[in-house]
C-alpha cells in the first residue's frame, strides 16, 4: 500500500453515520456525517429506518468523496463499524418486514422477566459474555413470537443494520464475530451461533447470518450503490466490527491499562481483556473485537439520549446555552439529584423496568439545575460501572463521544470519577477505529503494536480535588436512594 490510495471508515449509529476519509501512510483527508431518524412507536419501542440508515451510509461516502476531490479509483476499500443489538426480520429478498429494533428497545422486558425465572443466568453469560436482557435476542425472539409470528413466518433471516447494509451493497448474508456477539445468542467458545439457547425460543440457527472474523473482505459492490457513492463498481469493503469496541480501538489502541469512556447516546466504560472474561453475580457484559482481542464493559443506556429528550421537549436553548447555565450551578446542585432512567438500566444491575426520577426539587431550583443534575446523575451511574469494572481505580480514561464538546460535562465527570481524563487525537474515535481496523485487514498493520502509534492522546481534563470529595457525598446520596426507589 502507498500513498494515493485511500480508505474510508465508517461508523453506522445510533443518530447519524460518520466517515473519516483515511490516505494509507497519510493522515485523515476528511469527515462527513448525515444523521437519521429515531422512531418511538409506542411504550418502551426504539426503532431505526434501515432504509434511511442505509442512505446515509450512502450519502456520507459520496460527500467524502465530492468535497476531496480525489479520484474514484483510489479508495481501496470502505470499512464498517456498526451498532450493537439491532435486529431485523428480513425476507429472502433481502426486505425488512419491519423497522429495526435498536439497543434502547426494551419492549421485550416481560419475556426477559420470564426466561431470567427460568434459565441459569450464570450459565448464559458464560456461554455468550451477556446477560438475558431486553436488548439480547433470546427476549426479543420470544416477544416476536408471542407477538409478532406472522412476521417470523414470512422471515428468511434475522440480521443486524449493518448486515442489512451489507446485503444490498454486496448481496450476501453475513456478519462478523464482533456484530454477532452483542446478540447473545452466539458461544464465546465454539464461536458460532448457540443452537442450545435457540432451541429454548424454538428457533433455529439457520435464521442467522454466517459469521466471518471482522478482518474478512467482501467482494463485489454492486453497480448501483457504487455510482450513487461515488466509487468504482467492484469497490471491496472489509467487513469491520461493532461500534464501541471500535471506540475502544480507536481511543487507546488497546492498551492493557486504559479504559475508554463513550459518552454518546448512550454511556459505556471498556477494557481490553485477552479471552472471554465474565464478572460472576455483575451485569457487565464481554464483547469481541478480532483477533481473539475481547471488550470487557458495562453500559449506562441513557446518557446523551436523556439529554436530547430534555431538549426536544422542555428547551429551546441551544447546546453552548446549557453548557454557561450548568457551570453557573454549584457542585451537586444545590441537593437535586437526577437518576436518567428513562429507559430502563443494564449495568451494574439488571433493572429494565426502572425509570427517570428527580429528587429533591425545591422554588429555588431553576432550568440550569435540572441541566447540570442531569449531567451529574450520568457522571453517578457510569461511576457506578467503572467501580465494578476497576475496582481499584487504577486505569486511564479516555473519553470520546458527544460529551467532548461539552467542557463544563468533562469536568463534572472527571470531579465525580476523581480521574483525569485524556482526549484521544481523533475524536470521532469509533469511525477511526474502523480504519485501524482496515489497516490490519489490508496488510499495512502488522501487529498490535502499530494501533498505539495511531492512538496517542492529544490533551487531558483534571478533576478538582475538592470537588471530588462533594461527589462522593452526593454518590453516597444517590447510593442510598438507589436502594430506596429500586430494590
Amino acid at each position: 500500500m502507498k500513498r494515493g490510495e485511500y480508505i474510508i471508515g465508517l461508523d453506522i449509529g445510533t443518530t447519524s453515520t460518520k466517515g473519516l476519509l483515511f490516505e494509507i501512510n497519510g493522515s485523515i483527508v476528511n469527515m462527513r456525517s448525515e444523521s437519521y431518524q429515531i422512531y418511538y412507536p409506542g411504550h418502551v419501542m426504539v426503532e431505526q429506518d434501515p432504509e434511511e440508515v442505509l442512505h446515509a451510509v450512502i450519502k456520507v461516502v459520496y460527500d467524502l468523496m465530492t468535497y476531496s476531490r480525489i479520484p474514484s479509483a483510489s479508495v481501496i476499500s470502505l470499512v464498517f463499524g456498526g451498532i450493537l443489538h439491532s435486529l431485523i426480520p428480513v425476507d429472502k429478498s433481502g426486505n425488512a418486514l419491519s423497522r429495526a429494533l435498536i439497543w434502547a428497545d426494551s419492549r421485550s422486558t416481560e419475556q426477559s422477566e420470564q426466561l431470567r425465572k427460568e434459565m441459569d443466568v450464570e450459565d448464559v453469560k458464560l456461554r455468550t459474555g451477556c446477560t438475558i436482557h431486553p436488548l439480547y435476542f433470546l427476549p426479543r425472539l420470544a416477544w416476536l413470537k408471542i407477538h409478532r409470528n406472522d412476521v417470523l413466518k414470512h422471515t428468511f433471516k434475522i440480521i443486524s443494520i449493518k448486515e442489512y447494509i451489507i446485503y444490498k451493497l454486496y448481496d450476501v448474508f453475513i456478519v462478523d464475530k464482533s456484530i454477532a456477539s452483542g446478540t447473545g445468542v452466539w458461544n464465546v467458545r465454539t464461536m458460532n451461533w448457540d443452537s442450545d439457547l435457540l432451541n429454548v425460543v424454538k428457533i433455529s440457527s439457520d435464521i442467522f447470518s454466517r459469521i466471518v472474523e471482522p478482518t474478512y473482505i467482501l467482494k463485489g459492490l454492486k453497480h448501483e450503490y457504487a455510482s450513487a457513492m461515488g466509487i468504482p463498481e467492484g469497490t471491496p469493503s472489509v467487513i469491520g466490527a461493532s461500534d464501541g469496541p471500535l471506540a475502544h480501538l480507536g481511543s487507546t489502541g488497546l492498551r492493557d491499562r486504559a479504559m475508554s469512556l463513550t459518552i454518546g447516546s448512550s454511556g459505556a466504560l471498556r477494557r481490553s481483556v485477552h479471552e472471554p472474561t465474565i464478572l460472576h453475580g455483575r451485569e457487565a457484559w464481554c464483547y469481541y473485537l478480532y483477533e481473539n482481542n475481547w471488550i470487557l464493559g458495562a453500559v449506562t443506556h441513557d446518557a446523551g439520549i436523556v439529554m436530547k429528550w430534555l431538549f426536544n421537549n422542555f428547551l429551546t436553548d441551544t447546546f453552548d446555552d446549557i453548557n454557561v447555565w450548568a457551570g453557573e450551578v454549584p457542585v451537586g446542585s444545590e441537593g437535586l439529584l437526577f437518576f436518567p432512567f428513562l429507559g430502563g438500566e443494564k449495568s451494574p444491575h439488571y433493572n429494565p423496568s426502572a425509570r427517570g426520577a428527580v429528587i429533591g426539587l425545591s422554588f429555588s431550583h431553576e432550568k440550569k439545575h435540572i441541566i447540570r443534575a442531569l449531567m451529574e446523575g450520568i457522571s453517578y451511574r457510569l461511576y457506578s460501572n467503572y467501580r465494578m469494572l476497576v475496582p481499584k481505580n487504577d486505569m486511564d480514561l479516555v473519553v470520546t463521544g458527544g460529551i467532548l464538546k461539552s467542557h463544563i460535562w468533562m469536568q463534572i465527570t472527571a470531579d465525580f470519577f476523581g480521574k483525569r481524563l485524556y482526549k484521544p487525537a481523533v475524536v470521532e474515535a469509533s469511525a477511526w477505529g474502523a480504519v485501524l481496523l482496515g489497516l490490519r485487514a489490508l496488510g499495512v498493520m502488522k501487529n498490535m503494536e502499530g494501533m498505539k502509534r495511531y492512538t496517542e492522546y492529544s490533551e487531558f481534563i483534571d478533576y478538582n480535588p475538592h470537588n471530588h470529595l462533594i461527589y462522593q457525598e452526593v454518590n453516597r446520596l444517590y447510593e442510598n436512594l438507589y436502594s430506596r426507589l429500586f430494590p
